[in-house]
């Protein structure tokens, strides 16, 4: 019995040990955060200051990229990225989180680092969330086929065919295996006056981080 409990340790102590070999931080995880926002103020505290604070409550680090690395000031919120976007490897981290920010009209769409990303991340079956604007990123890097997801309205998939495969569930929150995505930030909440998604958005994100540990 000593030897099969020995045996069963030695097994622990390996498979625990394979995520740390293999690159991946099962207590890491990477925002990205695009800049542009139409309320950067609002967006940075009860967005990306919500989810930030959620995960690292629950215990995983927070690594956080922006465009062009660039440190984001409000009024009285300043942002400072803790990674390049080009040393991030999604081999190191658990999971991706994609606030919507609420870019301002013609801001421009994410670097190719990012949809690098997200494909690694959508292949890997990592967990991945995405709130509002953020969902069609996550559409672009095929992490939609086959899945239910929420955005901001139904998409015609003949104009926007990235969204094809995917099905609309509305515009709350949706949890479909590792891919968690909300059609309300909260801008779209203040303007619309719906519930904003982001809390329950990173709850799902965790709930599948654990999951997938």
């Amino acid at each position: 019995m000593r030897r099969l409990s020995r045996c069963f340790a030695i097994a622990v102590i390996f498979l625990s040990g394979l995520g740390a070999a293999n690159g991946e931080d099962s207590s890491k995880v990477f925002m990205y955060v695009t800049d542009g926002s139409r309320d950067l103020e609002l967006m940075l505290t009860e967005e990306v200051g919500v989810m930030r604070q959620m995960l690292e409550e629950a215990g995983y680090s927070v690594d956080i990229a922006t465009s062009g690395d660039q440190v984001m000031t409000a009024d009285t919120t300043t942002l400072t990225p803790t990674v390049r976007l080009a040393d991030v490897d999604i081999d190191d981290y658990a999971g991706v989180i994609l606030p919507c920010m609420a870019p301002a009209p013609g801001t421009a769409p994410p670097p190719s680092e990012v949809a690098e990303i997200l494909e690694a991340a959508v292949a890997q079956d990592k967990p991945i969330a995405a709130s509002r604007g953020s969902v069609a990123s996550l559409a672009k890097a095929g992490g939609l086929a086959g899945r239910e997801y929420a955005y901001a309205s139904p998409v015609d998939t003949s104009k926007r065919p990235e969204f094809t495969g995917g099905t609309f569930r509305g515009i709350g929150v949706v949890r479909d295996g590792n891919i968690s995505t909300a059609g309300i930030c909260p801008l779209a909440a203040r303007s619309l006056g719906e519930q904003d998604g982001t809390v329950e958005l990173t709850r799902n994100f965790i709930d599948s981080l654990s999951d997938s540990a």
